[in-house]
């Protein structure tokens, strides 16, 4: 049988998006599962759900059409049955449902802990639980749903909600998914909700922060500008989230509409579709590698981007981050003390926020108690372990930058078994 150029394009376009979509979120998958244990942070378990759903949509991306009937007219490499199709179409539409859901329940977590104020514990009995409830629910109804409206069907490069055969619903000859229609106004109606949601989201996440400094103009002007230039970069980072939904949705969506609208397939939204819509994971995993890099180049202004792409692929804590030890060093210094240098010289590139610390009663050290009042702003900004806040003290007057300080306040967050408690760093 002869195949068109368009469709083996379609056919093998989705399975190099969808691979390296995979491959995204594998890392952020090793990442929180090998190097965040236990996972005490609400915020790395949503992370991690968001990783799962990413990864069972990029899985549906790379097979494209080999699940599709075998014979069916024009599409390349179709080699599977009604079967195959229907199981394709049913984790297709769980995967692509669960992941803006998910995205939408992470950035619920960023308002309540930076607008709302909201302490870890709080958050982890009061609202994560409906964090994973929601999107897994709405997922898992919609998808099922579709196996007795036998909704799943061949839709141009892999099987998802279609009618069958193509333009059935003209006469009424379905007999398949007569209903997909319906059904696909619905998925992209939840889809959309969540996404707008996430940008209204971050937009009063950052509306907050900015309000906070002008709050604070008139007592520190040179923190102020410093937090002024930190709000600008929340922001950036913000926007690359929220960029990732509408570029990853944005041609799948027009895709699907002129579909409905027209009974026809537009053989350039396909391309586009089939180049954006299976990257979302490699967007995260972009977005989740930045701070890492910024940090790496802050610490290494001279290497070649090619150098810190590489070390950015590394958690902090991996040697390959520790410097060389250099001749006339200082003796006798440990593994630990070199990671907890190497923490103290890292600068916080998001760092936004007041943490309490409790005075010990020798009037000046800190008790291994410290404990956060406000998670950081890098709430939004960063998915990588280094959230770092700043200190106040605890009659609220000033900041302490003091190193020994800081350094104790580092060690006893680090050892303290409360997961809301955050890394601090030596003022800029």
């Amino acid at each position: 049988m002869h195949y068109s150029s368009q469709s083996k394009t379609l056919a093998l376009l989705p399975k190099f998006t969808g691979f390296l979509s995979l491959l995204g979120s594998l890392f952020i998958f090793q990442d929180v599962v090998f190097h965040k244990k236990p996972i005490h942070r609400v915020y790395h378990r949503l992370v991690l759900g968001l990783s799962c759903s990413d990864m069972l949509a990029s899985i549906v991306n790379i097979l494209s059409t080999w699940p599709i009937p075998e014979g069916t007219t024009g599409v390349y490499l179709a080699s599977g049955t009604t079967q195959t199709c229907t199981a394709q179409g049913f984790f297709n539409e769980l995967g692509n449902l669960a992941t803006p859901i998910y995205n939408a329940s992470l950035c619920a977590y960023y308002v309540l802990v930076i607008r709302n104020s909201w302490a870890e514990d709080r958050i982890r009995t009061r609202a994560e639980p409906w964090m994973h409830i929601v999107p897994i629910a709405i997922a898992f109804t919609i998808a099922i749903l579709g196996i007795p409206f036998t909704l799943y069907n061949n839709s141009g490069w892999l099987c998802w909600i279609a009618a069958y055969p193509a333009k059935c619903q003209d006469d009424g000859t379905c007999t398949r998914g007569e209903h997909a229609d319906i059904f696909r106004w619905v998925h992209y109606a939840i889809i959309w909700t969540a996404i707008l949601s996430v940008t209204v989201g971050m937009y009063s996440i950052y509306r907050k922060v900015r309000h906070q400094e002008a709050l604070q103009s008139q007592e520190m002007d040179d923190e102020v500008a410093r937090r002024g230039r930190k709000s600008k970069k929340v922001a950036i980072q913000a926007a690359l989230f929220v960029g990732a939904l509408y570029l990853t949705w944005i041609f799948a969506t027009i895709t699907r509409i002129y579909q409905i609208t027209t009974g026809n397939n537009n053989f350039v939204l396909l391309v586009l579709m089939a180049i954006f819509f299976p990257l979302q994971g490699f967007f995260n995993c972009l977005i989740y590698l930045r701070p890492r890099y910024l940090r790496c180049r802050s610490r290494n202004p001279d290497a070649p981007v090619r150098r810190l792409m590489y070390l950015s692929l590394y958690h902090e804590s991996h040697p390959i981050h520790t410097p060389p030890q250099q001749d006339g060093g200082q003796p006798g210094e440990t593994e630990e003390d070199r990671q907890r240098n190497r923490r103290s010289s890292s600068a916080s590139f998001y760092s936004m926020g007041n943490s309490k610390q409790r005075a010990s009663s020798g009037g000046g050290g800190v008790e291994s108690g410290v404990y956060d009042d406000v998670n950081t702003v890098n709430a939004i900004a960063s998915v990588s372990d280094y959230n770092h806040s700043e200190v106040r003290n605890t009659a609220g007057i000033g900041l302490h930058d003091d190193r020994a300080t800081l350094e104790a306040v580092e060690e006893a967050s680090t050892t303290s078994e409360a997961p809301a408690v955050q890394e601090m760093v030596n003022k800029e």
